[in-house]
């Protein structure tokens, strides 16, 4: 699948999408202006849903923004993502950031989440017992 387009196929389109990853997430990453939930499927590719409320943005034009660059820094990582339905909520600050911090942001959520996906977390000190 080419990383520049973002077709039907990779979006999380119905209800019941998004209430299966918001039932349980087997993963998340998240700063105080965006939270990234996710949950393993079994298509073999990752897709992707939006939540950006207008109580975080109130503006359209701030909340479309957001979504402009989270599609974009997810085309990009979505191989890295392998079969995960994620979906991306937006928080209070998101709209005072600016177009490469927000994007920066977001590339350094996707880049977290493809590490738990893969088992490449940090591992914790382990007691001596």
């Amino acid at each position: 699948m080419s990383d520049t387009i973002f077709p039907r196929q990779v979006r999380l389109l119905t209800a019941g999408d998004y209430s299966r990853v918001f039932e349980r997430a087997d993963a998340k990453a998240q700063t105080s202006q965006l939270l990234i939930l996710a949950r393993r499927n079994d298509l073999g590719f990752a897709r992707m849903g939006l939540v950006v409320a207008k109580k975080h943005a109130k503006r359209a034009v701030d909340r479309n923004q957001i979504k402009r660059i989270v599609r974009e820094s997810f085309r990009h990582h979505q191989s890295q993502l392998e079969n995960f339905d994620c979906v991306v909520l937006s928080r209070g600050g998101a709209k005072n950031l600016d177009k490469l911090k927000l994007r920066h942001m977001v590339d350094q959520l996707w880049t977290r989440l493809g590490q738990k996906s893969n088992g490449n977390r940090p591992r914790s000190k382990q007691r001596k017992t």
